[in-house]
Parts: structure tokens; sequence; C-alpha cells
């Protein structure tokens, strides 16, 4: 009979479904995705990973700043365009 292992938070086990979803959290640089996206189910968040394909603005709190997302991220932009690659 298999011995039955309580699953912990960092067991390796996603039971909460958190893995490659966004995360709290915005980077603004040219050429990387501003989203983050959690990487283990510990919620250790991290970059995502994609390509970039999208240019658009966001609002932070100090005012609007240029973004750059991949094709996934790209719903809370503001007048996104595709870049040119």
């Amino acid at each position: 009979m298999e011995s039955f292992v309580l699953p912990t938070l960092c067991s390796g086990i996603d039971q909460l479904g958190i893995v490659g979803t966004v995360a709290p959290g915005i980077f603004a640089q040219p050429g990387r995705c501003w989203r983050f996206v959690y990487e283990n189910p510990s919620g250790k968040a991290g970059h995502c990973m994609q390509p970039v394909t999208w240019r658009g603005r966001y609002r932070y709190r100090t005012g609007w700043k240029p973004v750059w997302s991949c094709d996934d991220q790209t719903g809370d932009l503001i007048g996104a365009r595709r870049t040119v690659s």
C-alpha cells in the first residue's frame, strides 16, 4: 500500500492552480513582457518568458508608461499595437 504524502507549499504539487497565472507586479523594459507570472506552487513569480509582440501603454500610479507584451498579456494595455519583427 502506498503511503499518503500531504502536499505542502514546496512539494511541487500545484493544487491551487497558480503556476502560469498572472502575479502582482509589472515591469516596463523594452523587449521584455511587462507581466509577472507564477513560476512554482510556492508563489515565486518571475518574468513572462513569451516573445514580445505588442507595445502599448499602462497607467501606473505616477502616470502612463509604455510597456511591451506577449500575445497572452495584452488585455489591460491601452492603444496596443503589434510590433514589427
